[in-house]
Order: structure tokens, then C-alpha cells, then sequence
């Protein structure tokens, strides 16, 4: 299959001899239409920040990255019910690998959710980024009349932003704070009443001379309430991080901050502030199994609009210039398009739509040209997961191709478990009807 591979920071190409892996116990197999670069992507193709944790390796040891990504299922491993081959979904991983044709993805409300009529694959791959901005906006209870500050305003910034529309809630001011002009214009499209471009305004004075000054024994303060922190630090951007604005800006009583951007090492902090303003400092690792579900229904509701923010689209063949992309100012999210499996495509100009297919054909439409379903030859050569049983099938049953779910196949040598056996299926058990 076709898989993007990190290599080192600054450093990534596409291979496509990738081997796709097979969904176990509890899985599906989810075939890639649409993933995004995310900003902990970046992290980690600049300074190598959570490669373990943000990349999956294949059996020839590239290392595929993304975890915000959607596509339809392909096949359907053990122990999974209510999924059918050809929904199409939402996959979130917590250990890369959506950058690729194929990707298994565990069968759970926090991974794994349907995508409602009327949201595009590029829309839907936007899915995890405003589940976060909703957790966020959740975690800061922000009160009607407070002023809020979002640090960061790529595609999670933006989200927040989002989400405090969308959800009726009431602040004074939405102040939007980033170095890129594309993204702060963005921020006033979806909501934000003010920005700041950090590089050419001193953050503090400029939020000061929005919503006025505080100045007693606790200290002095941009009277900011909520200071919500898409940004983390970024070794390579002068000047204070955005934890330590944080502090010096928050209200002297009942400030809370937000803490979601990702850390590319160690930093000093001036921590005093903490004591004397006493603020609420809340760290924010994901969202609620239902704002993922609810990501996509406001999407659907039309209540926000993802696509205006996908700036640059690439094949996934370009992953590298993908990745030079978003690191540039005018870009707001890359999207990475996905072309379909050989065997994918295969079996969607023969096969017709999920509903036309047989109850033997239900759990794998992937890159496996056969899975000798009946429990004969490849199940006696224990290969590993080969044998999918679609429910209520028999032994012995006669088998079809997902190549060719309509027919049974003619008799052919078949190349199945990630390319390292094959089984021959016999001409009389695979006979034109």
C-alpha cells in the first residue's frame, strides 16, 4: 500500500511497497480517503517531539504518521458488531498511521464514529481537532461578559473559537493571538472579536488596551479571564511562551487557563504569578467520547464550517510537500487526499455498493485478495487472522473474492497475509456458477 514514512526531523517521503496491517480482536480495517497534518506533527518533524507516540511502524520498519483521518471501512476483525464494510467514518489512532491507504483502527467511541450524511471525507478529517476545541471550551466554563484569549490559531485555535459559537456561549471578547495574518483573518471568520499578531504587538499591552487593567496586591492584569493555549512552545519563536504571558495577563481573581499546545522541551517560567492570582491552571489531553459525535453533527447542522479552513490540498504521494506547506504563514490545515487501494477500487467498480454485497462478502472488502473464509487450506496454515467468518456462514461454503464480491472467482494463486503466504483456491470450489 501507499504510506507516507518519517524518517528524521525534517525528513519524510511516501513508499508504496507498504505492508497494511490486519484488524484483530476488537478492530476494523478503515480504508484512508482524506487525513490531516496536525500541529503535534509538526512538533515532531521539526525537533523528532513524541515520535514513538505519533507514528506506526509497518513490517518494513517505516515509521507512518497521522491520527486525524477519514475514509470507509474495509474489513471488520472479531468480535466487532453493529459496523458494516463501506460505512464511512472517522478514525482517531492514538499511535499514528492515518497517513496510508489502510489503517487498523479499535472499534470504541473515542476512535471510531460514523459520519453523517452531507460531511465531505476532508470535512470529517477535521473531526478530532474540534472535539478538542470543544473539550476546551467545556474545561474553561467560560461565563457570559468574561474575556477570552486563544493563543494559537491554526486548526485547533480555530476550533475553540468554534466551539464557543457554537454552543451559544457568551463572552465579552474573543481575542485571537498568533504571528501568521492568514490565521488571524480566519479567527474573525469564525468568531474572534479581536487579534493580535504577536510578532508585531506586545501581547499584554495590546489585551490590556482591549479590555482594560488591573492593578493591586495580587498584582497587574490584562483583566483576561480565560486564556485558552493552542500554542505550547515553540523553540524557535522569540520571546516569552505563552504559558508565561498567560500569567501575567489573567484576571487577579477566578482566571483559569487552559493548557493544550504541545512542548518542544524544557522552558523557564516565572511560576510567582500562580501564587499571588491564584488562577485555575487546567491541562486538556483530547475531548469526551461525545464531542467527537458532536464535532460531526454541528458540522452536519451546518452550525460550523471546516472546509473554508483547509488552505492546501495534497496527494499523499506529496507527503513531503505537504509538510513544507504547513509550515509556511499562508497555510491554515493541510489535507493529504488518499487514492484508493488496487484492491479497493477493484471491488467498488465490481461490487457495487455495500448494500448489493453477500452476507460472505460483509467483513473484508481490503488489501487481502482472500481470506479462504471457509476455514480450509490458509486456516490449517495458521495465518494469523486470514479466516473472517461472516456471520452465520458455514464450512466449507463456497468463497468469494472481495475483488469480486458479485462472482465467485476462477481458480488463481492468491498472494494473502501481508504478502507472506498464499493459498491456491481450487478451480471446482471456485467455479462459475
Amino acid at each position: 500500500m501507499l504510506a507516507a514514512n518519517f524518517i528524521d526531523p525534517g525528513i519524510i517521503d511516501a513508499r508504496t511497497d507498504a505492508t497494511p496491517g490486519r484488524p484483530g480482536a476488537g478492530e476494523v480495517l478503515v480504508a484512508g480517503k482524506a487525513c490531516g497534518i496536525c500541529g503535534s506533527d509538526l512538533h515532531m518533524f521539526r525537533h523528532n517531539t513524541s515520535r514513538e507516540r505519533l507514528t506506526r511502524k509497518t513490517p518494513e520498519g517505516y515509521e507512518v504518521p497521522g491520527h486525524e483521518f477519514a475514509g470507509t471501512i474495509a474489513a471488520i476483525g472479531p468480535d466487532v458488531e453493529g459496523w458494516q464494510v463501506g460505512d464511512r467514518v472517522v478514525g482517531v489512532t492514538g499511535k499514528g498511521g492515518g497517513m496510508a491507504q489502510f489503517v487498523t483502527v479499535p472499534v470504541n467511541p473515542f476512535q471510531l464514529v460514523r459520519i453523517p450524511d452531507g460531511v465531505s471525507f476532508e470535512e470529517a478529517a477535521t473531526t478530532e481537532p474540534l472535539a478538542d476545541g470543544l473539550q476546551m471550551a467545556r474545561k474553561a466554563a467560560i461565563a457570559a461578559g468574561e474575556n477570552v484569549l486563544v493563543f494559537g490559531v491554526g486548526i485547533i485555535g480555530l476550533g475553540v473559537i468554534q466551539a464557543i459559537r457554537a454552543r451559544g456561549l457568551e463572552p465579552a471578547r474573543i481575542i485571537a493571538v498568533d504571528i501568521h495574518d492568514r490565521r488571524l483573518e480566519a479567527a474573525l471568520a469564525v468568531g474572534a472579536t479581536d487579534v493580535i499578531n504577536a510578532r508585531e504587538q506586545d501581547v499584554v499591552e495590546a489585551a490590556a488596551a482591549l479590555c482594560g487593567r488591573e492593578d493591586d496586591f495580587r498584582g497587574q492584569s490584562a483583566k483576561i479571564d480565560v486564556v485558552i493555549d493552542c500554542a505550547g512552545y515553540i523553540r524557535h519563536i522569540p520571546g516569552s511562551p505563552p504559558l508565561q504571558l498567560a500569567l501575567r495577563m489573567i484576571a487577579n481573581r477566578n482566571g483559569r487557563i487552559v493548557c493544550f499546545g504541545g512542548f518542544e522541551g524544557e522552558m523557564p517560567i516565572d511560576f510567582s504569578y500562580v501564587i499571588r492570582k491564584e488562577p485555575v491552571i487546567i491541562g486538556s489531553n483530547g475531548y469526551a467520547a461525545e464531542e467527537l459525535a458532536e464535532a460531526l453533527d454541528l458540522m452536519a447542522a451546518g452550525k460550523v464550517d471546516r472546509g473554508s479552513l483547509i488552505s492546501h490540498r495534497f496527494p499523499l504521494e506529496a507527503v513531503a510537500e505537504a509538510f513544507a506547506a504547513q509550515r509556511q504563514p499562508d497555510s491554515v490545515k493541510v489535507m493529504l487526499q488518499v487514492p484508493p487501494h488496487q484492491a479497493e477500487a477493484a471491488r467498488s467498480g465490481h461490487g457495487g455498493s455495500r448494500r448489493e454485497t453477500s452476507g460472505d462478502d460483509q467483513r473484508c472488502a481490503g488489501p487481502f485478495p482472500c481470506s479462504d473464509r471457509g476455514g480450509g487450506r490458509a486456516a490449517r496454515r495458521g495465518l494469523g487472522n486470514a479466516p473472517w467468518p461472516a456471520a452465520g456462514s458455514r464450512a466449507g461454503a463456497p468463497q468469494r473474492c472481495p475483488r469480486f464480491p458479485a462472482r465467485r472467482h476462477p481458480g488463481a494463486l492468491h498472494r494473502i497475509a501481508q504478502g507472506r503466504a498464499a493459498c491456491r483456491l481450487s478451480a471446482a470450489r471456485h467455479s462459475r456458477p
